[in-house]
């Protein structure tokens, strides 16, 4: 009897082994961890294959945040969410905890890390156990959407930019520059249009072939003549639009808009007339901004080859 009692067990161990192996390979090829909270204790007891997903071993992550069962409810968040969040997805986290207690199944996109690793984009999907009314545990799974959110990232650029140069097209840039002014309205920042001079000569006298690649020279030199937190945008036809974010100082300004004033390139090349106006001192807003500029190209326009500040024309 004793001999079968120990053969059942063996057995059993068996089985138990090869489920959590079934287990594992199945976690790994999907790319996925499983983890398990109580939230009476407020304790991690399981997450399963997080090395696949932050590169830390589970044992680890259990270990780390062991300590933080010991803080009161608020404090215990905190620690949980600075463990394992961006500060930035503070929101989101405050969201699905807050679901969570209330005993809903709540589904989320955040960037994540363990053990001070890289973050990550990760899909949370976590339910709640309810016993009596209450929530008492919490199964989540965690996802490595990292490729697919890149993915995603580049599709929406790509419905923002125009298709001829790449650049943002009017109405996107413009949406961004009001976005700039409203989160950084304690910087100095200037908004330039840029005209190409003669243009019409080029289509008249060489033909649209000509035309567009004198259009996409000038794109290009823009995109490389700034810095990609500035938003560089075509407005229309051979106009375009810049709003240069935190200007490092008023000499790096006027070398930048020295070298756009003739692009060259290809064995082609164009002279540029250019606008400036520049942020808070001659507008506090978009609309004050654009007319300012505009009245300095207007300016720059007179003479062709050169960029005014709107400060420094009689307008």
């Amino acid at each position: 009897m004793l001999q079968d009692r120990k053969t059942a067990d063996r057995s059993d161990a068996s089985e138990e082994k090869k489920y959590k192996m079934r287990l594992s390979i199945a976690l790994k090829a999907a790319k996925i961890c499983i983890f398990e909270v109580d939230l009476v204790r407020q304790l991690y007891t399981f997450f399963e294959n997080s090395e696949d997903i932050f590169g830390v071993p589970g044992e680890k992550i259990l270990r780390d945040v062991q300590p933080f069962s010991n803080l009161s409810p608020s404090e215990y968040q905190k620690a949980v969410s600075e463990y394992f969040s961006h500060p930035d997805d503070a929101v989101v986290i405050g969201q699905a905890f807050r679901a969570i207690f209330e005993g809903k199944t709540t589904s989320y996109n955040a960037r994540m890390r363990a053990a001070g690793s890289d973050y990550i984009w990760c899909k949370i999907d976590v339910t709640p156990i309810v016993e009596n009314n209450a929530p008492v545990k919490m199964i989540g799974v965690i996802t490595d959407i990292t490729e697919m959110k890149a993915k995603a990232d580049r599709l929406e650029q790509a419905v923002k930019l125009d298709r001829f140069t790449g650049l943002y097209d009017k109405n996107n840039a413009i949406d961004l520059v009001r976005q700039s002014l409203l989160q950084k309205p304690d910087q100095r920042h200037a908004l330039i249009l840029v005209d190409i001079d003669n243009f019409k000569q080029f289509n008249d006298l060489y033909g649209h072939t000509i035309g567009d690649s004198v259009i996409r020279l000038v794109a290009d030199t823009l995109k490389k003549s700034f810095r990609k937190t500035d938003i560089v945008g075509r407005f229309g036809g051979d106009e375009f639009i810049l709003f240069i974010e935190n200007i490092p100082g008023a000499v790096w300004l006027e070398e930048k808009l020295q070298k756009l004033v003739r692009c060259e390139g290809g064995g082609r090349y164009c002279t540029t007339s250019i606008g400036v106006s520049v942020f808070p001192r001659d507008g506090k807003d978009f609309p004050s901004l654009f007319e300012k500029a505009d009245k300095a190209l207007y300016r720059s326009k007179l003479t062709r080859g050169t960029y005014t500040f709107f400060g420094n024309c009689d307008a």
